[in-house]
């Protein structure tokens, strides 16, 4: 028992033993990491000789080369936002954009996991005055990192719960805040077989703020506190609605493409990028104006999805190429290989119909939200784990369909390229579905102004 304060003699043992076990879940963890790390460096050292840049921020893996904002060095501390990749710092970018108008005295720091999220972020969080890719999880490197950087608060968007950066924060009295919090299904089962650390890490969030009751649920069964848990939406649909909303010239590609149906597949896999171009082949007997553009998930590919392209006799175009073409060179079996950064989203506004990539190869599906927003019909196959929750909103509102095979994706979209005002109407419910869902963004930042005027009063 516990008397006045004091832990009677046996209770200490017994919180020995429990402090004993944290920390023995923490080293086997690190011990975990450090292995993995080893055991990816073959693979990382060919993905950098195929066209990758993780070796350009070596450095900052490593915690070098990382220097606090003047604000941060004159005693004010920061605010801290840390995203994975490219899609996870758009979607956390209005939130940045709104806290800052709240708190403009604040340096704004940006991490990133991925070389890709750290150059996004870069192009379009100018509100930040460091953008930096997140070193190794490793606690002596967090512990380093927390120190210089004095966060007031440290935002971690989806699913970034890094247990020794969590800890080394919860430490040093950072409050924690998970923003957009989402959890996959695949995801769950993972963390299941290590709950008692996901326990320990989630108690070291302030504040979780996830996209769905689903998603509370499973974060509740992984050990995450109730009272800190609360369903706030999916920030990324206030987001994805704003940006289409903004007047934007016409895409350098709309005067190639005026007349034509246009297939887009966005952030394509190996072994899907097969099925679409057999699909392209059998769709074009009928069509034989569409044309296929193919948007890899990673640029490096390009070249072999170049090669595979002229495999199934069809003409293969970069985009960095096109600035040169007229409509006329676009005749026969084209296919466009998305090469630049940034564009997929643009391209989407310009399609008859979209396909969303990673989901005929079980990688979990990507964004469908960028077609949606512009009342695109959209299509998708059976691995749809990273968006269940919009993946079935959007199928429920009729704006989406599921595929299971290549038969199928070809009967489906036949049928919506021969009706197109059937497509269009898809379309629209796409689009109302989303508009039916905003406000996220809003309860997201209230929640965590309330908590930061509470952290940040003197």
């Amino acid at each position: 028992m516990r008397e006045h304060g004091v832990f009677t003699g046996d209770m200490v043992p017994k919180t020995r033993t429990l402090l004993l076990k944290r920390s023995t879940m923490y080293v086997l963890y690190t011990v975990f990491l450090l292995l993995s790390g080893l055991a990816l460096l073959p693979h990382v050292l060919w993905r950098c000789l195929r066209g990758a840049t993780y070796h350009q921020d070596l450095a900052a893996r490593c915690g070098y080369g990382i220097v606090p904002p003047t604000g941060v060095q004159a005693g004010r501390g920061c605010l801290w936002f840390h995203a994975a990749s490219v899609g996870e710092v758009q979607g956390v970018r209005p939130i940045i954009a709104s806290l800052h108008q709240c708190w403009p005295e604040l340096p704004i720091v940006l991490s990133a996991f991925t070389p890709a999220g750290k150059r996004m972020a870069q192009r379009i969080v100018p509100e930040a005055a460091l953008v930096f890719v997140l070193p190794l999880d490793l606690p002596w490197l967090m512990r380093r990192l927390i120190r210089r950087l004095r966060p007031c608060a440290l935002l971690v968007q989806e699913t970034e719960l890094w247990p020794n950066l969590l800890r080394a924060a919860a430490r040093q009295h950072v409050p924690v805040v998970l923003v957009n919090g989402r959890l996959s299904w695949r995801a769950f089962r993972r963390y299941r077989w290590v709950r008692p650390l996901m326990r320990r890490v989630l108690a070291d969030v302030t504040l979780l703020l996830v996209q769905s009751p689903e998603g509370a649920r499973r974060f509740q069964h992984l050990g995450a506190d109730a009272r800190r848990l609360h369903v706030a939406g999916n920030t990324n649909i206030d987001r994805a609605l704003l940006a289409a909303a903004q007047p934007v010239p016409p895409h350098a590609l709309a005067a190639l493409v005026t007349g034509r149906r246009l297939l887009v597949a966005g952030s394509t896999h190996a072994g899907e990028e097969t099925v679409l171009l057999s699909v392209y082949g059998r769709l074009r007997t009928q069509y034989p104006d569409l044309l296929l553009v193919l948007a890899p998930r990673h640029v490096e590919r390009v070249a072999t999805l170049l090669r595979q392209v002229q495999a199934q006799h069809c003409r293969a175009i970069r985009r960095s190429q096109c600035a040169s073409l007229h409509p006329g060179d676009l005749a026969g079996a084209t296919v466009i290989v998305l090469d630049t950064m940034g564009e997929l989203a643009s391209l989407y506004s310009l399609c008859t119909v979209a396909f969303i990539g990673g989901s005929l190869v079980p990688i979990g599906g990507h964004n469908v939200l960028e077609p949606a927003v512009f009342a695109k019909p959209l299509f998708f196959g059976p691995y749809m784990d990273h968006f269940p929750d919009l993946a079935a909103l959007l199928q429920q509102a009729g704006g989406a369909i599921q595929v299971q095979n290549e038969a199928e994706l070809y009967e489906r979209l036949a049928d919506c390229l021969g009706h197109p005002e059937a497509g269009k109407a898809m379309g629209r419910c796409a689009l109302e579905a989303l508009a039916a869902h905003r406000g996220a963004l809003e309860r997201t930042t209230r929640a965590v102004q309330a908590l930061l005027s509470t952290a940040l009063m003197p």
